[in-house]
């Protein structure tokens, strides 16, 4: 399916992802109201071996969408990769100081622009680019799991959007709080990461 400017747009709309919990299988699961069926999962690994820190989205009408590294055990925005539709999403993670709203990520998608915040404690998290908003949220408790996620779409998104931002859901975006901030400015001088970042 054409995903790309041309592709199919609806208008708002929201939907409910469903955690899953299946051998070594962990992530979401849900329609997306009108594009269907979609699963965003992570593979545990093998007993006895390191982490894949891989995350993959599959659905009948959404793009192959893999995200991929990082820094620590779970696939992370320090120092991950994305891929959609077979070409490399550009990340650029933004900290430029410990306030509210002064850490975010950007990312180009060919001809596309998004910018990407956390905006709660609980993993509540906006994409956004011109004319469309993405906003995933704490859903419904599910015992033995972080419970459902409730996503907000607003603006004529397709499916490339929704790709982006359900495949974060289960990256590690620590690198966008609070406790990411404090952390990455002191690893930065260490390390010499090459990051926008800085406390002032």
């Amino acid at each position: 399916m054409d995903t790309g400017e041309e592709g199919v747009r609806v208008g708002d709309f929201e939907f409910e992802l469903e955690p899953v919990r299946e051998d070594r299988l962990r992530g979401y699961r849900g329609v997306a109201g009108p594009f269907g069926n979609v699963d965003i999962t992570r593979p545990l690994g093998a007993p006895g071996q390191g982490p894949s820190r891989q995350v993959t989205l599959e659905g009948a009408e959404f793009p192959e969408t893999l995200f991929g590294g990082g820094a620590g055990v779970l696939p992370s925005l320090d120092g991950g990769w994305l891929r959609v539709d077979g070409t490399i999403v550009d990340l650029e993670l933004k900290i430029k100081g410990i306030r509210k709203g002064s850490r975010w990520l950007e990312l180009a998608f060919r001809e596309r622009r998004y910018t990407y915040n956390v905006t709660g404690g609980s993993g509540d998290a906006r994409l956004g680019r011109e004319g469309v908003t993405i906003t995933t949220t704490r859903g419904r408790p599910v015992p033995m799991t972080s419970g459902t996620r409730r996503v907000k779409v607003a603006g004529d998104a397709d499916t490339t959007d929704l790709a982006i931002a359900l495949v974060l859901e289960q990256v590690d975006r620590s690198a966008l709080s609070l406790s990411g901030a404090l952390f990455a400015a002191p690893m930065n001088v260490l390390f010499g990461r090459s990051r926008d970042e800085g406390l002032g």
